[in-house]
């Protein structure tokens, strides 16, 4: 297989990344310093010059098109981007040391949201914004990624189906991606803007309001300043927060199906219809829980306390993972904490985890099994909304749950090898892939207080928790297809 149209494309990818450095460039000029602008200024000539060799040497030299071709996109993309995303921040000394930066990197353009600068109020505007658009940026390569590459991967008739419904084909072409940005892009960006005005108007700061909403739509996590949200003192904003959380853990194809008033389309996906449900029972749940520990019944207070309940739970089940506030992150035990980041959002969104989908398939496969053992000769297929549940699509959901949790298990025994106590291992190697890393210092703070945060852990287990977070941005059994001789073979 030749790799010249991937590295024509992957040129593309890394020029649009160079022209991204100059927006924080621009606010290191009006905000930073001089030195703060040289710090995005040469990385982004660097990056854009060796993006634009790769552009002339290998353009018309092949078509891009086929599944080893899209898988290779893939890895190379996950892997590479951070790498040139890493300068700004090594150039900056925020963080200085390399692997430090690269995690800091692979975090915002994995969605994750694990950080390790550990004083925020020292970091420059320029250094704030750069983490927030990275994040922007993965979560847009999330989607354009999901509808023409992961797509005809997956094998899955409903899903093929879905992505035509809207317009988009599943062949994985280089027009195909176009057709994806088109469509995506400006859908996209028009949910950011609407979540940059709705914090802006409920009492955010301008500057924290652009970085929350970069953030949220993409579910990434990082805080623009240190602390909790609730620190802000605007439960209105908390309330459209959850809002735009909750959004950007639902498929986008559903909607785009929306504004595109394709009603069928919606009926027939249930997966939203789980995700806003799960947020509003945890959300009320959380909001109980905390009304009782304060033994403040007002109604200022209680609805303030319905605001928090909702953004916390839209946070850690749209795996954003933005701190809310302590009171609510407190009230979670370990093991809810760890099985609501694990399960994670929906497909074709941003979110990252195993998704409801799979959840559901599962159990209702389960009940079919249970219904067999009592009516052996039954005939009862499985569904899910319009989609039908087949042995295979079952088999493959199995298979993924269980790559899913090894390669959990082997990231935190790494972890735990570099020294962190195995149930902080667990709870950082299950944040790092299900991309929601901040589910970490939730946990610390309460459970294990004397763990290493991120920037304490060694250069070992940093490198380990950013591959688990490529392995969970990426589907896992597309990726472990990689790793395979027989794959590669004509």
């Amino acid at each position: 297989m030749s790799t010249v149209a991937v590295l024509y494309i992957l040129g593309w990818v890394l020029a649009a990344i160079s022209a991204a450095m100059l927006i924080p460039a621009s606010f290191a000029m009006a905000l930073d310093s001089i030195a703060h602008v040289q710090a995005f200024v040469i990385p982004a000539f660097t990056v854009g010059f060796l993006a634009g060799g790769m552009i002339i040497a290998f353009k018309s030299r092949e078509s891009f098109s086929g599944r080893k071709q899209s898988l290779l996109l893939l890895a190379l993309v996950w892997v590479v981007v951070p790498l040139a995303g890493a300068l700004p921040f090594y150039t900056s000394g925020f963080p200085g040391h390399a692997v430090a930066a690269y995690f800091e990197a692979a975090s915002g353009f994995t969605t994750t949201g694990a950080t390790v600068l550990t004083d925020l109020s020292q970091a420059p505007a320029s250094i704030i914004v750069w983490r927030a658009l990275l994040q922007w940026l993965g979560g847009l390569t999330t989607l354009i990624a999901l509808a023409t590459l992961l797509g005809p991967l997956s094998g899955s008739a409903s899903i093929d189906r879905q992505l035509r419904f809207i317009g988009h084909s599943t062949h994985g072409t280089a027009l195909h991606m176009k057709e994806a940005i088109r469509s995506i892009t400006p859908l996209y960006s028009a949910l950011t803007a609407a979540c940059f005005i709705a914090l802006s108007v409920s009492g955010i700061p301008a500057f924290d309001a652009f970085c929350l909403s970069l953030s949220a739509l993409s579910t990434g996590g990082f805080m623009p300043r240190d602390g909790t949200f609730v620190l802000y003192g605007a439960p209105l904003a908390e309330f459209f927060l959850a809002f735009f959380m909750v959004l950007g853990a639902i498929s986008i194809i559903w909607m785009r199906a929306i504004f595109q008033m394709r009603w069928t389309l919606v009926r027939e996906t249930r997966e939203p219809v789980w995700i806003i449900r799960s947020v509003l029972i945890f959300g009320f749940l959380l909001a109980g829980a905390l009304a009782i520990k304060t033994g403040e019944l007002n109604a200022r207070t209680l609805l303030h306390t319905l605001t928090l309940g909702l953004a916390s739970a839209a946070s850690i089940i749209s795996t954003t993972g933005f701190a809310i506030s302590n009171q609510t992150t407190d009230l979670i035990p370990y093991m809810a904490l760890l099985s609501v980041c694990i399960i994670g959002g929906g497909r074709f969104s941003t979110a990252g985890g195993l998704k409801v989908y799979r959840i559901i398939s599962m159990l209702r496969q389960l009940g079919r099994e249970f219904r067999l053992l009592i009516y052996p000769h039954g005939v009862r297929p499985s569904r899910f909304g319009a989609e039908a549940l087949d042995s295979e699509v079952v088999k493959a959901i199995w298979i993924t749950l269980t790559a899913f949790m090894l390669i959990i298990g082997v990231i935190a025994m790494i972890v735990a090898w570099a020294g962190v106590p195995f149930p902080g291992a667990l709870m950082a190697a299950a944040g790092s892939v299900s991309n929601i890393g901040p589910v970490y210092e939730f946990a610390r703070v309460v459970d294990f207080p004397n763990a290493a945060s991120y920037a304490e852990m060694g250069s070992v287990a940093q490198l380990a928790l950013c591959a688990g977070m490529i392995f969970g941005r990426v589907e896992i059994l597309a990726l472990l297809s990689i790793f395979n001789v027989i794959f590669w073979r004509d």
